[in-house]
């Protein structure tokens, strides 16, 4: 069954609207850090004096995961992307992995080994 760029576009929208999903809004001010199974104080990580900037990056990476969630079951294996959406996502994969990587490999490794 074929369907049309505006049909899917309309069926989305309509999606969204009876579910009243909010979660491709940017995130707004950031968590506690203590939902989701967050890392305890005695990990010995480097802290952050204010507490601000992992809290804001976890809301962050909250709202990144819900989206790219919502993306990953609205879209169709079979479906043509335009190579500008293409693009974002294959940046944003690529953004995302090199941090994953490098936190990873700090937390693994504290003393730089």
């Amino acid at each position: 069954m074929k369907i049309t760029r505006e049909a899917l576009k309309s069926l989305i929208a309509e999606e969204f609207h009876k579910n009243e999903s909010i979660l491709l809004e940017m995130p707004i001010g950031s968590t506690t850090g203590t939902k989701m199974g967050a890392q305890d104080g005695t990990a010995g990580y480097p802290k952050d004096p204010d507490g601000e900037e992992g809290s804001d990056a976890r809301s962050r990476l909250f709202h990144i995961s819900a989206q790219a969630q919502q993306l990953h079951d609205v879209l169709m294996d079979d479906e043509n992307l335009e190579p500008w959406v293409q693009d974002k996502i294959t940046k944003a994969s690529d953004y995302i992995e090199a941090v994953f990587k490098d936190l990873m490999y700090k937390k693994n490794n504290p003393e730089g080994r």
